[in-house]
């Protein structure tokens, strides 16, 4: 009995020893999780350092950009009222010299006829369907027939081959298997049918008066080119003859057509003209008179574009 009485002393001391030796493995590896945390924690206040010279960094910045936004403005305001005075100079000199003065108000009748036409033609032009929408009708159009064909498709097959055939035999199985995707194919197609049948009757509708209307179209879009052409050849004989320009003209585009992108300046500039020939404007400092009190299709939407080209000079 000591003997079992020893064994079991002796297993005791060995679970002893073994548990001693996990013991001191497991105190080595808690040193160094206290290191790695000393190490985390020194990491920690390194980043929240960094995020403080981010932040300081980040503040400068801001407050270059401000100061850099500021000058830039204040550069712009500086160099349009240097050539503001340039141009008045210019148009003193000119005028000292005996330069002719251009007349852009004195507007011919028959200019004004040319106007009223190439109106006229721009809201007959408006009470047309335009691209896009026509294009969606025809897609609504387009999907009623597909869906059509989808549901005739079964059909067809079975019509197309002789009953002893095997194709035939073949089909009625298929068919007989996709009967509830025919039966979906045939609710989508009387979904869409009527959808389909309005937009029809809207091409329709849209194509007659297309048809009624070319001509009174078409004056409108010849007139719009006459009026533009004798505009354009008045400012070009202007410039021709280093005439002053009117103020309200000058105020937005210059005393002169530009070095470069020449062609778009004419073209704005007889625009403007155009504008103010259609509606009568005779405002001697602003080009463009006022603004529409309301919304008016044409005239509006033009003068929204004009301000909008007229931003470049």
């Amino acid at each position: 009995m000591s003997d079992d009485y020893g064994y079991q002393v002796r297993r005791l001391e060995t679970q002893t020893g073994s548990m001693e030796s996990e013991l001191y493995s497991l105190r080595s590896k808690l040193g160094e999780v206290e290191d790695l945390d000393d190490e985390l924690r020194d990491i920690r206040g390194d980043l929240r350092s960094l995020e403080d010279d981010l932040s300081t960094v980040r503040n400068e910045l801001t407050e270059l950009d401000t100061n850099v936004r500021g000058h830039i403005q204040d550069t712009d305001q500086a160099l349009k009222r240097l050539t503001g005075r340039v141009q008045t100079l210019e148009a003193h000199l000119l005028a000292a010299g005996g330069a002719p003065r251009a007349d852009l108000d004195t507007i011919d009748p028959q200019w004004t006829k040319l106007a009223r036409t190439a109106d006229h033609g721009w809201h007959v032009r408006s009470g047309l369907l335009p691209r896009h929408q026509r294009e969606a009708h025809r897609l609504k159009i387009r999907e009623y027939e597909g869906a059509v064909e989808e549901r005739n498709e079964a059909a067809g097959i079975l019509a197309s081959r002789p009953r002893t055939s095997r194709e035939f035999m073949q089909a009625v199985m298929d068919f007989g298997m996709s009967r509830s995707l025919a039966e979906s194919h045939d609710q989508r197609a009387q979904r869409l049918a009527g959808p389909a049948r309005a937009a029809q009757a809207a091409l329709a509708r849209d194509d007659s008066l297309r048809q009624a209307k070319a001509s009174l179209i078409e004056q409108g879009d010849k007139a719009q080119r006459k009026l533009n052409w004798l505009l354009r050849g008045r400012l070009a004989d202007a410039v021709r003859d280093r005439a002053l320009l009117p103020m309200w003209f000058v105020t937005v585009l210059g005393p002169v057509p530009p070095a470069h992108r020449t062609q778009e300046w004419m073209d704005h500039a007889t625009q403007v003209l155009a504008y103010r020939v259609t509606y009568g404007i005779t405002d001697q400092a602003v080009a463009l008179g006022a603004a529409p009190d309301e919304y008016v299709p044409r005239r509006t939407e033009w003068h929204r574009e004009l301000i909008t080209n007229l931003r470049r000079w």
